[in-house]
Formats: C-alpha cells, structure tokens, sequence
C-alpha cells in the first residue's frame, strides 16, 4: 500500500534528513500484488530500517525454495507447466470451482508418477502459487536480499525500547515471575567493572537486563515466537488472540511491577514517576492506565520499564498502554495505516498529554484532533500517534 504509506510520511512531517523511518514488518503480500512490489521498492531502495514479519518470512521460504527448485530441471519445468495450467484454468469458464486450494488438490491426484516425485518437494501447509509465492517469482534480487537482512527483533538501548513484529515475553511463563534463578527482571545484573556515576551505573544496569530479556528467556529466542505470537495460555504461546491472555497486557502488567534497585543497587527516583516513591517493606503497584499509584503486598520486581513497538494484530486495532503500542490498524482491509511518531521531552512545549484510557479497541476511529495530543513514551518522552485512511 505504497500510496497510503507516502500519504502518511507526509501527514506525519517525515523528514529523511532528520528523522529514522522504522516498520514493524508485514510490508507485503496481503495488498494487491503490484502494491507489494511497490513498497519493496520503496524499503529497498530507502533501506529502511525494519523487523521481520510472518508475511515477510513466508515470502523469503518461497524466494529460498524457487532458488533451490530452479537447480533441479525436470522439477523446475513441471512447476513451470503447473503454473501455466493454473493460469489457464482461472480464465476457462467450464471450471466448476477455480479456487486455488480445490485446484492444487485436484492437480495432485490426477499427478502421474513423475510428477508426484516433484509434489513431494513442496513443503506440507505451503500453498503453490499463493500471493507469497507470487512475490517471491516476481520480486527482485536486490528486493529478497532487503526481506532477507531484516532481523526479528531491534533493540533501542538509549530509549529503552523493543521492536518487534509480533511479541516480546518479559518472562519465562513456565516459572514464577519473581525466580531469580530464571527470571532477567527478578535480579540485578552483576557488573564487572564500576560506572563513573550512579546514572550511568543505572542505565548500564537496565541495558543488561533488557539484554537478557531478548537472550535468557527462551521464548523471545524462537523465531516462530516473535513472528505469531498474540496471547499466552497456561504458559504456552498461543497464535490466536482468543486463546489466553494478550502478550501486551502480561508485559505491561509485569513493567508494573518494576520497583528499581532501591538499597539492592543504585537508589534514584524513577524517571517515569514524578516523585520517588521507593518502598522497602512493600511492593509499589502503578495504575499508569490511570495515572495514579497504590501501595499493596505484592510482587516486586528489581527492574525499570521497557517499552516495546509492534504490529501483527489489526484484529485488534491500535492498541496503546503505558509500556506497548501496537500499530497494525488493518490499513489492508481498508482501515488505517498508523505510525506512531517520538520525539521531544515530557512536560515541555505545553504539550497536551492524553489519558490511557481514551484509547480502546475502537481507538482507529479518533479523530485527528485528538491524534494530536501527546501520549507519555518510556521515561520522559513524549509520542503521538498519526493515521491516515486507506481505501483499495
């Protein structure tokens, strides 16, 4: 959805000189065809900076499996003469169903013995000649080699910040939160060497455990994790969103329970808080959603907050909370594309902060003069989110 994407750089003041341009993966395969190539054209030749998403991964299988088919003459020219025959069939008016899966299952059975051979190099669950398939034929080499360096996961250190496409865990679900032996966020990094300062000692304490989040907790090193997770259900991942818990709101529900280091480490009042509102005896709970903060026993974690960037759920629409903004606003099935848009300190310039709870699952209908007003981003940055409304 080129278009709608040069639309939105627009509205949003996009400035290539001075501003960093990222996607949250998913850039092709479920527009029109000639639009997935478009925008590839685009990536590529701007070299965005961006993650991985399913769709991608799928397209990059097929650009990888062609390759390998094409070394093979006798396969490469029965793909070539069953292409050919699908393409005929989509235009015969006798055909009593020309859907792709009837006619892949139909071409299967009545294959001769050679050409069974060859069905069996396929890989089960993938779909000849499906949009993937056709990007991965028709897409250039300099187009698979941009999907190709896309990694699944970018790390922001100085913002404290995840992207990925899907989801990020910030704990390992098959042991209790606050395990230490197991858990980055229930224990303080060990530094080898002493910071020059307290701050410092702090940000390089955070960037460690941020660190492990991605590496230590076994979930977050699965790629299948980072490209379809939606929820978690009794400790598993689950790819369907109605199978158990949202993964956004379990990591914004565990960054609640970040307290810092107090007398564990480095004692500072937190940047997010407005006041320091360290408690030794109890733990802290944030109703950031609120804006407000109780005192209560419960579990304390020695940590600070992360935020992390998505995409992937357009079922959902734009989902904002405190710690995570999903951006996937289904601007393929004719709703919105959305970015959300950093930069400038909190409490500055008069900037008008918007509530939490303005935002819900119908938030894609906003209208623009509320996408003006500010939202709080990590410690003490400011966001706001710009859409536009994309029709096919």
């Amino acid at each position: 959805m080129r278009n709608y994407l040069e639309k939105l750089l627009k509205k949003a003041n996009y400035n290539p000189l001075q501003d960093v341009l990222i996607h949250v993966g998913d850039i092709i395969s479920k527009g029109p065809h000639q639009g997935s190539l478009d925008t590839l054209d685009f990536m590529t030749a701007h070299n965005v900076t961006g993650v991985r998403g399913n769709h991608d991964q799928q397209v990059v299988e097929w650009r990888g499996w062609l390759g390998w088919i094409s070394t093979m003459p006798r396969a490469a020219k029965w793909l070539q003469n069953l292409e050919q025959r699908w393409n005929e069939a989509q235009s015969d008016d006798d055909e009593d169903d020309t859907t792709l899966e009837f006619w892949l299952r139909k071409a299967r059975s009545s294959a001769s013995r050679e050409e069974k051979s060859f069905w069996k190099l396929v890989p089960e669950d993938w779909l000849l000649f499906d949009a993937h398939y056709a990007i991965a034929r028709d897409m250039t080499d300099m187009h698979y080699q941009y999907l190709l360096k896309l990694p699944l996961r970018l790390y922001i250190p100085s913002a404290h910040t995840f992207i990925v496409h899907a989801g990020l865990l910030p704990y390992n679900p098959h042991y209790p939160p606050e395990d230490a032996s197991k858990q980055p966020l229930a224990r303080i990094p060990t530094l080898r060497f002493t910071e020059p300062s307290q701050e410092d000692r702090i940000e390089k304490l955070r960037n460690l455990q941020e660190i492990a989040i991605l590496k230590d907790i076994p979930q977050n090193t699965d790629p299948w994790v980072t490209l379809n997770m939606r929820s978690v259900a009794k400790g598993k991942v689950k790819k369907k969103a109605k199978e158990g818990k949202p993964w956004s709101k379990i990591w914004n529900q565990h960054m609640k329970n970040c307290v810092g280091y107090g007398r564990h480490g480095a004692k500072a009042e937190r940047p997010w808080s407005m006041e320091d509102i360290e408690d030794d005896d109890n733990g802290v709970e944030f109703d950031f959603d609120n804006f407000e903060m109780s005192s209560t026993k419960k579990m304390r974690l020695l940590c600070y907050p992360s935020t992390t960037i998505y995409g992937h759920a357009a079922a959902r629409g734009l989902e904002v909370k405190r710690w995570s903004f999903g951006l996937d606003t289904g601007c393929v099935y004719e709703k919105k594309l959305t970015a959300l848009v950093i930069g400038g300190k909190a409490l500055k310039h008069g900037a008008e902060i918007i509530g939490f709870e303005e935002y819900h699952e119908g938030a894609d209908q906003f209208t623009m003069a509320k996408e003006k007003k500010h939202i709080p981003f990590g410690d003490n940055a400011l966001a706001r989110t710009v859409s536009v409304r994309c029709r096919n």
